[in-house]
């Protein structure tokens, strides 16, 4: 039982690390193929 928990634990702290990693990449290679975004201005 102990050792399930364990390797759930770590199961869903690799995905979390892998999911902002992925999500990181994804943009740093949209912005250095598309370049930087332009900075929106706000009304008011």
């Amino acid at each position: 039982m102990e050792e399930d928990f364990r390797r759930r634990l770590i199961k869903g702290a690799l995905n979390l690390v892998f999911s902002l990693a992925a999500s990181w990449l994804a943009t740093y290679i949209t912005n250095k193929i598309l370049g930087e975004p332009e900075e929106t201005k706000q009304l008011g």
